[in-house]
Protein backbone atom coordinates (compact mmCIF):
# COMPACT_ATOMS: atom_id res chain seq x y z
CA UNK A 1 0.00 0.00 0.00
CA UNK A 2 1.30 3.48 -0.88
CA UNK A 3 2.51 5.59 2.03
CA UNK A 4 0.10 8.41 1.10
CA UNK A 5 -2.92 6.07 1.10
CA UNK A 6 -1.91 4.54 4.43
CA UNK A 7 -1.54 8.03 5.95
CA UNK A 8 -5.05 8.92 4.78
CA UNK A 9 -6.50 5.79 6.39
CA UNK A 10 -4.69 6.50 9.65
CA UNK A 11 -6.07 10.07 9.71
CA UNK A 12 -9.65 8.85 9.15
CA UNK A 13 -9.29 6.18 11.81
CA UNK A 14 -7.92 8.81 14.18
CA UNK A 15 -11.01 10.94 13.69
CA UNK A 16 -13.34 7.96 14.15
CA UNK A 17 -11.50 6.98 17.32
CA UNK A 18 -11.92 10.51 18.67
CA UNK A 19 -15.64 10.31 17.87
CA UNK A 20 -16.16 7.23 20.04
CA UNK A 21 -14.85 8.87 23.21
CA UNK A 22 -18.18 10.09 24.54
CA UNK A 23 -20.09 9.13 27.68
CA UNK A 24 -22.91 11.63 28.12
CA UNK A 25 -25.58 11.34 30.77
CA UNK A 26 -29.17 11.65 29.58
CA UNK A 27 -32.10 12.69 31.76
CA UNK A 28 -35.75 13.47 31.01
CA UNK A 29 -37.28 16.83 31.91
CA UNK A 30 -40.90 17.17 33.15
CA UNK A 31 -42.14 17.45 29.56
CA UNK A 32 -40.52 14.15 28.64
CA UNK A 33 -37.81 15.74 26.47
CA UNK A 34 -34.46 14.07 27.07
CA UNK A 35 -31.58 16.23 28.25
CA UNK A 36 -27.91 15.50 27.70
CA UNK A 37 -25.99 13.78 24.94
CA UNK A 38 -23.64 14.89 22.20
CA UNK A 39 -24.75 15.85 18.71
CA UNK A 40 -22.07 14.80 16.25
CA UNK A 41 -22.06 15.88 12.64
CA UNK A 42 -19.46 16.51 9.96
CA UNK A 43 -18.22 19.10 7.52
CA UNK A 44 -16.20 18.26 4.43
CA UNK A 45 -13.37 20.46 5.69
CA UNK A 46 -12.52 22.97 8.39
CA UNK A 47 -14.27 26.32 8.11
CA UNK A 48 -12.15 28.83 6.19
CA UNK A 49 -13.49 31.50 8.55
CA UNK A 50 -16.27 32.13 11.06
CA UNK A 51 -17.78 35.17 9.34
CA UNK A 52 -21.40 34.16 8.76
CA UNK A 53 -22.08 37.48 6.99
CA UNK A 54 -19.58 36.78 4.24
CA UNK A 55 -20.31 33.19 3.30
CA UNK A 56 -23.06 30.94 2.03
CA UNK A 57 -21.08 27.89 3.10
CA UNK A 58 -22.43 25.34 5.53
CA UNK A 59 -18.83 24.82 6.62
CA UNK A 60 -19.04 28.15 8.41
CA UNK A 61 -22.65 27.97 9.55
CA UNK A 62 -22.15 24.51 11.08
CA UNK A 63 -20.00 26.30 13.66
CA UNK A 64 -21.54 29.76 14.01
CA UNK A 65 -25.07 28.40 14.52
CA UNK A 66 -24.02 26.94 17.86
CA UNK A 67 -22.24 30.06 19.09
CA UNK A 68 -24.19 33.10 17.89
CA UNK A 69 -27.75 34.39 17.94
CA UNK A 70 -29.58 36.81 15.71
CA UNK A 71 -31.78 39.76 16.49
CA UNK A 72 -34.72 37.57 15.45
CA UNK A 73 -34.88 34.01 14.15
CA UNK A 74 -37.00 31.73 12.02
CA UNK A 75 -39.26 29.59 14.18
CA UNK A 76 -37.08 26.50 14.82
CA UNK A 77 -40.12 24.27 15.17
CA UNK A 78 -41.67 25.09 11.77
CA UNK A 79 -40.54 23.98 8.34
CA UNK A 80 -41.88 27.01 6.48
CA UNK A 81 -39.63 30.05 6.44
CA UNK A 82 -41.72 33.19 6.07
CA UNK A 83 -42.16 36.65 7.56
CA UNK A 84 -45.10 35.24 9.52
CA UNK A 85 -42.87 32.65 11.19
CA UNK A 86 -40.30 35.02 12.68
CA UNK A 87 -39.86 34.77 16.46
CA UNK A 88 -37.74 36.69 19.02
CA UNK A 89 -34.10 35.92 19.58
CA UNK A 90 -31.87 38.63 21.10
CA UNK A 91 -34.74 41.05 20.56
CA UNK A 92 -37.59 40.11 22.90
CA UNK A 93 -40.07 42.26 20.95
CA UNK A 94 -40.27 44.92 18.23
CA UNK A 95 -42.56 47.59 16.84
CA UNK A 96 -43.04 48.68 13.23
CA UNK A 97 -44.17 52.22 12.40
CA UNK A 98 -47.40 52.80 10.50
CA UNK A 99 -45.48 53.71 7.33
CA UNK A 100 -43.33 50.56 7.63
CA UNK A 101 -40.07 52.51 7.58
CA UNK A 102 -39.04 52.39 11.24
CA UNK A 103 -38.40 49.23 13.28
CA UNK A 104 -37.83 49.60 17.01
CA UNK A 105 -36.26 46.59 18.69
CA UNK A 106 -36.34 46.04 22.45
CA UNK A 107 -33.44 43.81 23.40
CA UNK A 108 -33.20 41.18 26.09
CA UNK A 109 -31.51 42.34 29.27
CA UNK A 110 -28.95 40.46 31.36
CA UNK A 111 -27.64 38.54 28.34
CA UNK A 112 -23.91 37.92 28.35
CA UNK A 113 -21.37 36.83 25.79
CA UNK A 114 -19.46 33.66 26.56
CA UNK A 115 -16.54 35.70 27.91
CA UNK A 116 -18.84 37.43 30.42
CA UNK A 117 -19.06 40.72 28.52
CA UNK A 118 -22.62 42.14 28.62
CA UNK A 119 -24.65 42.16 25.42
CA UNK A 120 -26.05 45.59 24.46
CA UNK A 121 -27.37 47.54 21.50
CA UNK A 122 -23.79 48.40 20.52
CA UNK A 123 -23.24 44.79 19.50
CA UNK A 124 -26.35 44.79 17.33
CA UNK A 125 -25.41 48.06 15.62
CA UNK A 126 -21.84 46.87 14.97
CA UNK A 127 -23.03 43.56 13.54
CA UNK A 128 -25.84 44.92 11.36
CA UNK A 129 -23.72 47.79 10.04
CA UNK A 130 -21.25 45.13 8.94
CA UNK A 131 -24.04 42.94 7.54
CA UNK A 132 -25.31 45.75 5.30
CA UNK A 133 -21.85 46.73 4.04
CA UNK A 134 -21.21 45.19 0.58
CA UNK A 135 -17.49 45.07 1.33
CA UNK A 136 -18.04 42.99 4.46
CA UNK A 137 -21.16 40.99 3.63
CA UNK A 138 -22.38 38.62 0.94
CA UNK A 139 -25.98 39.56 1.72
CA UNK A 140 -25.85 43.36 1.75
CA UNK A 141 -28.29 43.60 -1.17
CA UNK A 142 -30.94 41.89 0.95
CA UNK A 143 -30.91 44.71 3.51
CA UNK A 144 -30.12 47.61 1.17
CA UNK A 145 -33.17 49.68 2.29
CA UNK A 146 -31.60 50.23 5.73
CA UNK A 147 -30.42 53.84 5.93
CA UNK A 148 -29.52 54.09 9.59
CA UNK A 149 -29.21 52.02 12.74
CA UNK A 150 -29.55 54.15 15.84
CA UNK A 151 -29.01 53.30 19.50
CA UNK A 152 -31.68 54.72 21.82
CA UNK A 153 -30.23 53.15 24.95
CA UNK A 154 -28.39 49.96 25.89
CA UNK A 155 -31.45 47.83 25.19
CA UNK A 156 -33.35 49.77 22.52
CA UNK A 157 -32.42 50.13 18.89
CA UNK A 158 -34.08 51.74 15.87
CA UNK A 159 -33.60 50.74 12.25
CA UNK A 160 -34.59 53.34 9.68
CA UNK A 161 -35.51 52.30 6.14
CA UNK A 162 -35.62 54.27 2.94
CA UNK A 163 -38.95 52.64 2.14
CA UNK A 164 -41.27 50.03 3.64
CA UNK A 165 -39.68 46.63 3.30
CA UNK A 166 -41.77 43.64 4.44
CA UNK A 167 -38.91 41.16 4.01
CA UNK A 168 -36.61 42.91 6.50
CA UNK A 169 -37.25 40.60 9.45
CA UNK A 170 -36.66 37.46 7.46
CA UNK A 171 -33.27 38.77 6.35
CA UNK A 172 -32.23 39.55 9.93
CA UNK A 173 -32.36 35.88 10.90
CA UNK A 174 -29.27 33.74 11.55
CA UNK A 175 -27.26 31.78 10.68
CA UNK A 176 -26.41 34.54 8.20
CA UNK A 177 -27.18 37.69 10.22
CA UNK A 178 -25.32 36.65 13.37
CA UNK A 179 -24.75 39.19 16.14
CA UNK A 180 -21.04 39.39 16.90
CA UNK A 181 -19.42 41.05 19.94
CA UNK A 182 -18.44 44.65 19.24
CA UNK A 183 -15.59 44.43 21.74
CA UNK A 184 -13.92 41.79 19.54
CA UNK A 185 -14.25 43.75 16.29
CA UNK A 186 -10.49 43.67 15.73
CA UNK A 187 -10.24 39.87 16.07
CA UNK A 188 -9.77 37.97 12.82
CA UNK A 189 -12.78 36.00 11.62
CA UNK A 190 -10.36 33.26 10.62
CA UNK A 191 -9.44 32.71 14.26
CA UNK A 192 -11.42 30.66 16.77
CA UNK A 193 -10.94 33.67 19.09
CA UNK A 194 -13.95 35.22 17.34
CA UNK A 195 -16.16 32.33 18.50
CA UNK A 196 -17.51 34.26 21.46
CA UNK A 197 -21.25 34.66 21.19
CA UNK A 198 -24.43 34.63 23.23
CA UNK A 199 -25.53 31.28 21.83
CA UNK A 200 -26.42 27.89 23.31
CA UNK A 201 -22.92 26.43 23.00
CA UNK A 202 -19.47 27.73 23.89
CA UNK A 203 -16.39 26.97 21.85
CA UNK A 204 -14.13 24.58 23.77
CA UNK A 205 -11.42 23.26 21.47
CA UNK A 206 -10.37 22.49 17.94
CA UNK A 207 -8.05 19.89 16.49
CA UNK A 208 -7.36 21.25 12.98
CA UNK A 209 -8.47 18.88 10.27
CA UNK A 210 -10.26 16.65 12.78
CA UNK A 211 -12.87 18.11 15.12
CA UNK A 212 -14.26 21.27 16.74
CA UNK A 213 -15.99 20.85 20.10
CA UNK A 214 -18.63 23.11 21.65
CA UNK A 215 -20.00 22.71 25.18
CA UNK A 216 -23.39 23.64 26.63
CA UNK A 217 -23.67 27.28 27.70
CA UNK A 218 -25.09 27.09 31.27
CA UNK A 219 -25.97 30.81 31.11
CA UNK A 220 -27.95 30.67 27.86
CA UNK A 221 -30.69 33.29 28.02
CA UNK A 222 -33.43 30.82 27.08
CA UNK A 223 -33.79 28.95 30.35
CA UNK A 224 -33.75 25.16 30.13
CA UNK A 225 -31.98 25.17 26.76
CA UNK A 226 -30.04 23.70 25.10
CA UNK A 227 -30.97 20.08 25.72
CA UNK A 228 -27.60 18.76 24.55
CA UNK A 229 -24.41 18.72 26.60
CA UNK A 230 -22.11 19.05 23.63
CA UNK A 231 -22.01 19.75 19.91
CA UNK A 232 -19.17 18.39 17.76
CA UNK A 233 -18.24 19.07 14.13
CA UNK A 234 -15.85 16.58 12.52
CA UNK A 235 -13.82 17.32 9.39
CA UNK A 236 -14.58 14.38 7.12
CA UNK A 237 -14.92 14.10 3.36
CA UNK A 238 -18.34 12.98 2.15
CA UNK A 239 -17.76 9.22 1.72
CA UNK A 240 -15.97 8.90 5.07
CA UNK A 241 -18.68 10.97 6.77
CA UNK A 242 -21.42 8.78 5.35
CA UNK A 243 -19.56 5.68 6.54
CA UNK A 244 -19.27 7.27 10.00
CA UNK A 245 -23.02 7.92 10.04
CA UNK A 246 -23.82 4.36 8.96
CA UNK A 247 -21.52 3.07 11.69
CA UNK A 248 -23.28 5.15 14.35
CA UNK A 249 -20.39 7.59 14.84
CA UNK A 250 -22.33 10.58 13.50
CA UNK A 251 -25.90 11.63 14.26
CA UNK A 252 -26.50 13.33 10.90
CA UNK A 253 -25.29 12.16 7.57
CA UNK A 254 -23.13 14.16 7.52
CA UNK A 255 -24.54 17.64 8.42
CA UNK A 256 -27.91 19.02 9.54
CA UNK A 257 -28.96 20.12 6.07
CA UNK A 258 -26.70 19.28 3.15
CA UNK A 259 -24.01 17.10 1.57
CA UNK A 260 -26.10 13.96 1.06
CA UNK A 261 -27.70 15.68 -1.90
CA UNK A 262 -24.86 15.51 -4.39
CA UNK A 263 -24.33 11.80 -4.88
CA UNK A 264 -26.97 9.19 -5.61
CA UNK A 265 -24.55 6.41 -4.61
CA UNK A 266 -24.23 7.83 -1.09
CA UNK A 267 -28.01 8.01 -0.69
CA UNK A 268 -28.36 4.39 -1.83
CA UNK A 269 -25.57 3.38 0.53
CA UNK A 270 -27.39 4.89 3.52
CA UNK A 271 -30.65 3.23 2.47
CA UNK A 272 -28.92 -0.15 2.28
CA UNK A 273 -26.71 -0.09 5.37
CA UNK A 274 -28.77 2.14 7.69
CA UNK A 275 -32.35 1.29 6.70
CA UNK A 276 -33.68 2.76 9.95
CA UNK A 277 -32.38 6.22 8.99
CA UNK A 278 -34.63 9.03 7.83
CA UNK A 279 -33.36 10.60 4.60
CA UNK A 280 -34.49 14.16 3.99
CA UNK A 281 -34.10 15.56 0.47
CA UNK A 282 -35.88 18.87 -0.03
CA UNK A 283 -35.64 21.88 -2.39
CA UNK A 284 -33.34 24.52 -0.99
CA UNK A 285 -34.17 27.59 -3.05
CA UNK A 286 -30.58 27.60 -4.29
CA UNK A 287 -29.47 26.68 -7.80
CA UNK A 288 -26.27 25.25 -9.23
CA UNK A 289 -24.74 26.37 -12.47
CA UNK A 290 -21.91 27.99 -14.42
CA UNK A 291 -20.90 31.58 -13.70
CA UNK A 292 -19.09 33.34 -16.56
CA UNK A 293 -16.40 35.82 -15.57
CA UNK A 294 -16.78 39.40 -16.76
CA UNK A 295 -13.43 40.24 -15.16
CA UNK A 296 -11.39 37.64 -17.00
CA UNK A 297 -12.18 38.76 -20.54
CA UNK A 298 -12.69 36.24 -23.30
CA UNK A 299 -15.08 34.94 -25.99
CA UNK A 300 -17.61 34.04 -23.31
CA UNK A 301 -18.21 37.76 -22.71
CA UNK A 302 -20.19 37.80 -25.98
CA UNK A 303 -23.82 36.99 -25.14
CA UNK A 304 -24.17 35.02 -28.38
CA UNK A 305 -21.46 32.64 -27.16
CA UNK A 306 -23.12 32.20 -23.78
CA UNK A 307 -26.46 31.56 -25.46
CA UNK A 308 -24.89 28.96 -27.75
CA UNK A 309 -23.23 27.19 -24.80
CA UNK A 310 -26.52 27.09 -22.90
CA UNK A 311 -28.48 25.80 -25.91
CA UNK A 312 -26.54 22.63 -26.62
CA UNK A 313 -26.70 21.13 -23.12
CA UNK A 314 -29.07 18.23 -22.52
CA UNK A 315 -30.17 19.13 -19.00
CA UNK A 316 -31.46 15.67 -18.20
CA UNK A 317 -28.10 14.13 -19.07
CA UNK A 318 -26.41 16.90 -17.07
CA UNK A 319 -28.46 16.04 -13.98
CA UNK A 320 -27.53 12.38 -14.33
CA UNK A 321 -23.86 13.33 -14.72
CA UNK A 322 -24.13 15.39 -11.55
CA UNK A 323 -26.06 13.00 -9.32
CA UNK A 324 -25.70 9.62 -10.99
CA UNK A 325 -29.46 9.46 -11.43
CA UNK A 326 -32.63 11.49 -10.96
CA UNK A 327 -33.73 9.98 -7.64
CA UNK A 328 -31.76 12.54 -5.63
CA UNK A 329 -32.72 15.58 -7.67
CA UNK A 330 -35.59 15.14 -10.12
CA UNK A 331 -35.52 18.83 -11.19
CA UNK A 332 -34.42 19.00 -14.82
CA UNK A 333 -33.75 22.37 -16.41
CA UNK A 334 -34.25 24.73 -13.46
CA UNK A 335 -34.57 28.50 -13.50
CA UNK A 336 -33.16 31.44 -11.57
CA UNK A 337 -36.26 31.23 -9.36
CA UNK A 338 -37.66 27.86 -8.26
CA UNK A 339 -40.64 27.16 -10.47
CA UNK A 340 -42.96 27.13 -7.44
CA UNK A 341 -41.99 30.70 -6.46
CA UNK A 342 -44.57 33.43 -7.07
CA UNK A 343 -43.44 35.53 -10.03
CA UNK A 344 -41.07 32.86 -11.36
CA UNK A 345 -40.77 32.20 -15.04
CA UNK A 346 -42.34 28.84 -15.82
CA UNK A 347 -40.31 25.86 -16.98
CA UNK A 348 -41.73 26.35 -20.47
CA UNK A 349 -40.64 29.99 -20.53
CA UNK A 350 -37.14 29.12 -19.32
CA UNK A 351 -36.88 26.34 -21.90
CA UNK A 352 -37.78 28.80 -24.64
CA UNK A 353 -35.30 31.41 -23.37
CA UNK A 354 -32.49 28.82 -23.43
CA UNK A 355 -33.66 27.39 -26.74
CA UNK A 356 -34.58 24.11 -25.08
CA UNK A 357 -38.01 24.10 -26.75
CA UNK A 358 -36.42 22.87 -29.99
CA UNK A 359 -35.00 19.51 -30.97
CA UNK A 360 -31.32 19.02 -30.17
CA UNK A 361 -30.36 19.04 -33.86
CA UNK A 362 -32.13 22.39 -34.28
CA UNK A 363 -30.48 23.74 -31.15
CA UNK A 364 -27.01 22.77 -32.33
CA UNK A 365 -27.60 24.40 -35.73
CA UNK A 366 -28.74 27.67 -34.11
CA UNK A 367 -25.86 27.56 -31.61
CA UNK A 368 -23.29 27.11 -34.38
CA UNK A 369 -24.77 30.08 -36.22
CA UNK A 370 -24.51 32.20 -33.06
CA UNK A 371 -20.86 31.18 -32.65
CA UNK A 372 -20.19 32.15 -36.27
CA UNK A 373 -21.87 35.54 -35.82
CA UNK A 374 -19.69 36.17 -32.78
CA UNK A 375 -16.54 35.31 -34.76
CA UNK A 376 -15.85 31.95 -33.12
CA UNK A 377 -16.94 29.47 -35.78
CA UNK A 378 -13.81 27.44 -35.05
CA UNK A 379 -14.35 27.53 -31.32
CA UNK A 380 -11.92 28.61 -28.60
CA UNK A 381 -10.35 27.37 -25.37
CA UNK A 382 -11.33 28.20 -21.78
CA UNK A 383 -10.89 26.85 -18.27
CA UNK A 384 -13.47 25.83 -15.67
CA UNK A 385 -12.47 25.76 -12.02
CA UNK A 386 -14.22 23.48 -9.54
CA UNK A 387 -13.74 22.42 -5.93
CA UNK A 388 -11.44 19.40 -5.81
CA UNK A 389 -13.37 17.66 -3.02
CA UNK A 390 -16.76 17.74 -4.75
CA UNK A 391 -16.69 15.21 -7.56
CA UNK A 392 -20.20 15.98 -8.77
CA UNK A 393 -19.14 19.51 -9.82
CA UNK A 394 -16.20 18.12 -11.76
CA UNK A 395 -18.46 15.53 -13.40
CA UNK A 396 -20.88 18.22 -14.57
CA UNK A 397 -18.12 20.30 -16.13
CA UNK A 398 -16.59 17.23 -17.80
CA UNK A 399 -20.01 16.53 -19.28
CA UNK A 400 -20.20 20.14 -20.54
CA UNK A 401 -16.66 19.87 -21.93
CA UNK A 402 -17.69 16.85 -23.98
CA UNK A 403 -20.88 18.50 -25.26
CA UNK A 404 -19.27 21.85 -26.07
CA UNK A 405 -16.37 20.16 -27.89
CA UNK A 406 -18.61 17.99 -30.05
CA UNK A 407 -21.18 20.69 -30.82
CA UNK A 408 -19.22 23.96 -30.85
CA UNK A 409 -15.52 22.98 -31.00
CA UNK A 410 -14.96 24.65 -27.60
CA UNK A 411 -12.02 23.21 -25.68
CA UNK A 412 -12.89 23.32 -21.99
CA UNK A 413 -10.24 22.26 -19.50
CA UNK A 414 -11.53 21.41 -16.01
CA UNK A 415 -9.25 22.35 -13.12
CA UNK A 416 -10.05 20.99 -9.63
CA UNK A 417 -8.63 23.30 -6.95
CA UNK A 418 -8.16 23.00 -3.24
CA UNK A 419 -10.52 25.30 -1.38
CA UNK A 420 -7.75 27.62 -0.24
CA UNK A 421 -7.06 28.38 -3.91
CA UNK A 422 -10.56 27.95 -5.32
CA UNK A 423 -12.43 30.47 -3.16
CA UNK A 424 -10.09 33.45 -3.68
CA UNK A 425 -10.20 32.90 -7.45
CA UNK A 426 -13.97 32.52 -7.45
CA UNK A 427 -14.57 35.55 -5.27
CA UNK A 428 -12.39 37.85 -7.38
CA UNK A 429 -13.70 36.66 -10.74
CA UNK A 430 -10.33 35.17 -11.70
CA UNK A 431 -11.72 32.37 -13.84
CA UNK A 432 -13.31 31.79 -17.22
CA UNK A 433 -16.15 29.63 -15.92
CA UNK A 434 -16.84 28.38 -12.40
CA UNK A 435 -19.39 25.76 -11.37
CA UNK A 436 -20.94 26.91 -8.12
CA UNK A 437 -24.13 27.75 -6.25
CA UNK A 438 -26.37 30.79 -6.56
CA UNK A 439 -27.29 30.56 -2.91
CA UNK A 440 -30.06 32.20 -0.91
CA UNK A 441 -30.67 32.91 2.77
CA UNK A 442 -34.19 31.58 3.08
CA UNK A 443 -35.19 30.35 -0.38
CA UNK A 444 -38.48 32.21 -0.11
CA UNK A 445 -38.06 35.76 -1.42
CA UNK A 446 -37.77 37.22 -4.93
CA UNK A 447 -35.22 39.66 -3.56
CA UNK A 448 -32.85 36.81 -2.72
CA UNK A 449 -32.94 35.23 -6.17
CA UNK A 450 -32.54 38.53 -8.01
CA UNK A 451 -30.08 39.97 -5.48
CA UNK A 452 -27.36 37.48 -6.34
CA UNK A 453 -26.76 39.24 -9.66
CA UNK A 454 -26.97 42.87 -8.56
CA UNK A 455 -23.89 44.90 -9.50
CA UNK A 456 -21.26 44.73 -6.78
CA UNK A 457 -22.97 41.94 -4.85
CA UNK A 458 -20.41 39.56 -3.31
CA UNK A 459 -22.29 36.46 -4.49
CA UNK A 460 -22.21 37.79 -8.06
CA UNK A 461 -19.05 35.81 -8.70
CA UNK A 462 -18.76 36.68 -12.39
CA UNK A 463 -19.09 40.42 -11.66
CA UNK A 464 -21.82 40.84 -14.28
CA UNK A 465 -23.40 44.30 -14.25
CA UNK A 466 -26.57 45.57 -15.91
CA UNK A 467 -28.10 48.91 -14.92
CA UNK A 468 -31.60 48.04 -16.15
CA UNK A 469 -31.51 44.85 -14.06
CA UNK A 470 -30.26 46.77 -11.01
CA UNK A 471 -33.05 49.34 -11.41
CA UNK A 472 -35.68 46.62 -11.61
CA UNK A 473 -34.25 45.00 -8.50
CA UNK A 474 -34.72 48.30 -6.66
CA UNK A 475 -38.32 48.48 -7.85
CA UNK A 476 -39.00 44.90 -6.71
CA UNK A 477 -37.59 45.71 -3.28
CA UNK A 478 -39.75 48.83 -2.95
CA UNK A 479 -43.00 47.41 -4.31
CA UNK A 480 -45.60 46.60 -1.65
CA UNK A 481 -48.25 45.08 -3.90
CA UNK A 482 -47.54 41.33 -4.34
CA UNK A 483 -48.95 41.20 -7.85
CA UNK A 484 -46.91 44.17 -9.04
CA UNK A 485 -43.81 42.80 -7.34
CA UNK A 486 -44.26 39.51 -9.17
CA UNK A 487 -44.55 41.32 -12.50
CA UNK A 488 -41.41 43.38 -11.85
CA UNK A 489 -39.61 40.19 -10.89
CA UNK A 490 -40.59 38.67 -14.20
CA UNK A 491 -39.18 41.69 -16.05
CA UNK A 492 -35.86 41.33 -14.23
CA UNK A 493 -35.78 37.62 -15.05
CA UNK A 494 -36.31 38.51 -18.71
CA UNK A 495 -33.05 40.49 -18.65
CA UNK A 496 -31.26 37.67 -16.86
CA UNK A 497 -32.36 35.05 -19.42
CA UNK A 498 -31.51 37.35 -22.30
CA UNK A 499 -28.00 38.01 -21.01
CA UNK A 500 -27.27 34.58 -19.42
CA UNK A 501 -24.47 35.63 -17.05
CA UNK A 502 -25.04 32.28 -15.34
CA UNK A 503 -26.28 29.03 -16.91
CA UNK A 504 -28.68 27.44 -14.45
CA UNK A 505 -27.86 23.74 -14.44
CA UNK A 506 -30.23 22.51 -11.75
CA UNK A 507 -32.29 23.52 -8.76
CA UNK A 508 -30.35 22.41 -5.72
CA UNK A 509 -32.01 19.82 -3.49
CA UNK A 510 -30.25 19.76 -0.12
CA UNK A 511 -30.38 16.66 2.00
CA UNK A 512 -29.12 14.77 4.99
CA UNK A 513 -29.97 11.68 7.02
CA UNK A 514 -30.66 11.08 10.68
CA UNK A 515 -31.96 8.34 12.92
CA UNK A 516 -35.57 8.51 14.15
CA UNK A 517 -34.58 9.39 17.71
CA UNK A 518 -33.25 12.82 16.70
CA UNK A 519 -35.88 15.44 17.55
CA UNK A 520 -36.39 19.21 17.39
CA UNK A 521 -38.30 20.34 20.49
CA UNK A 522 -41.70 18.67 20.79
CA UNK A 523 -41.80 18.00 17.04
CA UNK A 524 -41.58 14.28 16.31
CA UNK A 525 -38.80 14.64 13.78
CA UNK A 526 -35.83 16.80 12.85
CA UNK A 527 -37.13 20.06 11.39
CA UNK A 528 -35.65 20.82 7.96
CA UNK A 529 -35.92 24.35 6.57
CA UNK A 530 -34.62 25.76 3.26
CA UNK A 531 -30.90 26.38 2.84
CA UNK A 532 -29.26 26.55 6.30
CA UNK A 533 -31.86 28.40 8.38
CA UNK A 534 -32.65 25.25 10.37
CA UNK A 535 -29.12 25.21 11.75
CA UNK A 536 -30.28 27.63 14.45
CA UNK A 537 -32.52 24.89 15.86
CA UNK A 538 -29.44 23.36 17.51
CA UNK A 539 -30.58 24.68 20.91
CA UNK A 540 -33.82 22.67 20.57
CA UNK A 541 -32.36 19.36 19.40
CA UNK A 542 -32.59 16.35 21.69
CA UNK A 543 -32.49 12.55 21.55
CA UNK A 544 -35.58 10.50 22.24
CA UNK A 545 -35.17 7.47 24.48
CA UNK A 546 -32.55 6.47 27.02
CA UNK A 547 -28.80 6.48 27.38
CA UNK A 548 -28.64 3.00 25.83
CA UNK A 549 -27.91 4.46 22.41
CA UNK A 550 -24.92 6.34 23.74
CA UNK A 551 -23.40 3.53 25.75
CA UNK A 552 -22.96 1.59 22.54
CA UNK A 553 -20.47 4.19 21.31
CA UNK A 554 -18.53 4.76 24.53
Amino acid sequence: MEKKSMLKIIMVLGVIACMTAVSPVLAADPQGLVRGGVLRLASASDAANYDSHMTTSGRTHSHTCAVFNGLVRTDPLKKEVSAENIVPDLAERWEISSDGKTYTFYLRKNVKFHDGHPFTAKDVKYSLDKFRDPKRSAFAANVAPITNIGIIDDYTLKIQLEYAYPDLLIFLCPPYASIYPEHLKDVSFKSTDILVGTGPFKFKSKVPGKVSIYERNPDYFIKGLPYLDRYEVYSLKFPAAVDAFIGGRLDCGPSMRAYLDSDRALVLKVQKHAPEAVIGLEPSGASRGAFFSFVHKGPWNDVRVRKAMAMVIDYRDLAIASYGGLEVNPVVGAGLFPFYQKGAWTKEEVDKAYGRDQSMSERIAVAKDLMSQAGYANGFALEAIVRSDEAFRKNVMLYCADVWKKSLNIDLSVTPLERSIFFPRRDTGEFDVVNDVANTMTGSSAIEFLGTFVSGETRNYGKWSNKEYDDLFEKVAREQDPQKRAELSRQAQAIFYKEIPYIVFEGAVYGTAWRPDLMTGPVKDLVMQPVFTNYVSVDRIWFKGTAERWTKTK
